[in-house]
């Protein structure tokens, strides 16, 4: 699981899974999450399987008073380090 303490970029976020998704999709056995995106009132819930991503849904409101992100990958041989390496140069490039 990876957390994310600052709403984030939902643009970012976007770039983030389409790379995944073209570079290692076959290995992305789910993605599951709950963001905190900027300018969002409420949390928005993604889900993936492989190369398929279910449209976003936006809840009503958060489920308890936890604000971080938080997205969970299962995969198949792809590492967090690779998953945060890929954050961190999708975020620098915006």
């Amino acid at each position: 699981m990876l957390a994310f303490d600052e709403p984030l970029d939902w643009m970012a976020v976007t770039h983030w899974l389409a790379h995944l998704r073209n570079a290692r999709g076959q290995d992305l056995l789910r993605v599951k999450g709950i963001l905190n995106l900027r300018d969002e009132p409420a949390p928005i819930v993604i889900h993936g399987v492989h190369h398929v991503f279910h449209p976003p849904v936006a809840l009503s409101g958060w489920p308890d008073s936890d604000r971080r992100s938080r997205i969970v990958f299962i995969t198949r041989g792809i590492l967090r380090a690779e998953v945060l390496e890929l954050w961190q140069a999708v975020r620098a490039a915006a």
